[in-house]
């Protein structure tokens, strides 16, 4: 009997399979869906929300990858097609910010892998609540999405949707449990924001 290819080796094969698509050229969202779509949207949500919770620039990109995120979210929720607009999936992403990307991702990925296993898989796999993490994935990319001046808006909303991802890919309920608390603290994030405004939130950051 054939061994079952760990998923973690399938990530990082299919963050290289997209580099060598991008062959040194900055590349649109549409090559991306088209390179990576097929082999499951997990790798995709890793691949648009992992950049955002580490120390690098990639700058103008929360916008259309938290657009094509809420995509994905309506995908994972109802797995129907959804329509995105052709100028968003025409927007072009650098060939250095695809590589910066995929190599932070695949070296983070690498260090949480004994982490993360196959475990209370009826939590991921349940219809219903399938639907639910949908919704979730695409709450979270809206969020993503809004071009906000307020330091960790970004993160917070990010750190959530590679749980997710994580989790999606390896069937592992565990970390489903851990996207939704760190959703719930994001959610807690905004509205806080929301209430104090901008300049409000800025002092309670920095006086607590």
């Amino acid at each position: 009997m054939k061994a079952k290819k760990p998923k973690f080796n399938s990530l990082e094969e299919n963050f290289k399979l997209l580099l060598k698509q991008a062959d040194g050229k900055d590349i649109d969202l549409e090559t991306i869906f088209l390179t990576l779509s097929g082999r499951g949207y997990a790798v995709l949500l890793i691949l648009f929300s992992f950049p955002f919770c580490l120390p690098i620039t990639i700058p103008g990109l929360s916008t259309p990858f938290g657009l094509a995120i809420i995509y994905i979210g309506v995908r994972i929720a109802f797995g129907k097609h959804t329509w995105l607009p052709e100028k968003l999936m025409k927007k072009k992403i650098s060939f250095n910010s695809i590589q910066k990307a995929t190599d932070a991702t695949i070296k983070a990925v690498h260090k949480l892998r004994f982490l993360i296993t196959s475990r209370w898989v009826w939590i991921v796999k349940n219809p219903k609540l399938h639907v639910l993490h949908g919704l979730m994935i695409a709450l979270l990319g809206l969020l993503l999405s809004l071009p906000l001046p307020v330091p960790f808006s970004n993160t917070v909303s990010a750190l959530p949707l590679v749980f997710f991802g994580l989790a999606l890919l390896e069937d592992d309920g565990f970390f489903i449990i851990i996207a939704y608390f760190l959703t719930l603290l994001c959610l807690t994030f905004f509205a806080l924001l929301l209430w104090f405004g901008k300049s409000g939130f800025h002092y309670l950051f920095n006086h607590f």
